[in-house]
């Protein structure tokens, strides 16, 4: 299994936000100086939505799912107890490098992205009909916030890669913070 690796060596607490596409995959708790952790990459999230009708708050059940997907988030009468369903159907999505939220009810529907049962994104679908789209690539993205600085964002393709954060040193930027990409471990076997 790949695993993004990411490494501290700054003198403060670094705490990283990665990306693949536009889909949020981590917030890694704060890293101490020195240390480091791994982020394997598995492609398992939850799903849930969420709307308001009538005064109140209807949650559908997380569903889990594994790569594109497509979400209809819809309110459905049910006459025999004189109440109303609030239900999110799934589907593949029709393409193949992205997640489609769409809604028919009348009020915004938040469509929440979990992992291991904590929230990543969310995902606002105001409009009837209309979709909202999350590109999930091959490109991951990540930045650090260290010290209450947030860094530039740095990009690989590499899902091995080893993503450090360190402080800038030369006379241009001397203590800035910055991030690094290296070929990971895996990456490097012939």
């Amino acid at each position: 299994m790949s695993a993004l690796t990411f490494q501290n060596q700054t003198s403060y607490i670094a705490q990283f936000a990665i990306a693949r596409g536009e889909q949020i995959i981590g917030r890694l708790p704060g890293i101490a100086p020195g240390a480091q952790l791994q982020m394997p990459l598995n492609d398992t999230y939850e799903v849930s939505a969420s709307t308001i009708l009538a005064g109140d708050t209807y949650t559908t059940a997380p569903v889990a799912i594994t790569g594109p997907m497509s979400f209809l988030a819809q309110v459905k009468q049910n006459a025999e107890q004189g109440a109303y369903d609030f239900e999110m159907l799934v589907s593949d999505s029709p393409s193949a490098d992205k997640l489609i939220f769409q809604k028919t009810t009348i009020g915004p529907v938040t469509f929440t992205i979990s992992k291991y049962g904590q929230p990543l994104q969310n995902v606002v679908v105001e409009n009837s009909f209309l979709q909202k789209t999350i590109t999930v690539g091959n490109v991951y993205f990540a930045y650090a916030v260290i010290d209450g600085i947030t860094t530039d964002t740095v990009q690989t393709t590499d899902p091995n890669a080893i993503i450090t954060a360190i402080t800038e040193k030369s006379t241009l930027e001397p203590g800035y913070f910055k991030l690094t990409v290296n070929a990971g471990e895996q990456a490097t076997q012939p």
